[in-house]
């Protein structure tokens, strides 16, 4: 467990770092969905904007620890984790320019995945980009973990541990604005296995 500890720490500076990078940006075009959808109107427009940014950031989060968990059980090709950096550390000179690009090759692999390509649609929450900086942070944080021997079950406890006892403004994230494609993966996970038994 204390495993898992370091992992959901890990996912939270990530998403801090993210808001704190984000924190100001596009707000026109967030006030812009707010004002389209209707949705959470009760909150003023920083709170909504920053929740919307969270909200984001999270769903960037589920998508890291699916494309490690993928590349880690050999179902795609190893890009992001400790054998892709490896592989790429040999063949580009300057790897740390490239952290962003692997991420997003990385991301193609999987939205062109039958099983997993739901999680990896485009959405709302997809205007922010993951640049060099954030991508290199989340990369070298996940590649200290080995998750060989995950299952989807584990992501969704190390994830929904963390993402659902994150209340701001006393607003649980889960219920704000529209669904987040990553996150409605991982969560739907449980549920489609208590389905099941």
């Amino acid at each position: 467990m204390i495993l898992f500890d370091r992992i959901a720490l890990d996912i939270k500076e990530f998403v801090n770092f993210f808001i704190d990078k984000y924190k100001y940006d596009k707000r026109g075009i967030l006030k812009g969905f707010k004002m389209k959808s209707g949705l959470n109107k009760q909150l003023n427009e920083d709170i909504w904007c920053n929740l919307f940014i969270k909200k984001s950031a999270y769903n960037y989060c589920a998508k890291f620890l699916l494309i490690k968990l993928w590349e880690d059980k050999g179902k795609i090709l190893s890009k992001i984790n400790k054998r892709g950096i490896e592989k790429w550390e040999k063949l580009v000179s300057n790897l740390d320019n490239y952290y962003s690009k692997l991420y997003e090759i990385a991301e193609m692999d999987l939205i062109n995945n039958r099983e997993i390509k739901d999680a990896f649609k485009n959405s709302d929450y997809d205007i922010f980009k993951i640049d060099n900086e954030l991508a290199e942070f989340m990369i070298k944080r996940l590649m200290e973990y080995d998750f060989s021997t995950y299952n989807l079950e584990t992501i969704n406890q190390i994830f929904t541990n963390t993402y659902l006892q994150d209340e701001e403004f006393g607003y649980n994230l889960q219920y704000f604005y529209k669904p987040a494609y990553a996150i409605e993966f991982i969560l739907d996970i449980k549920m489609v296995k208590e389905k099941l038994v």
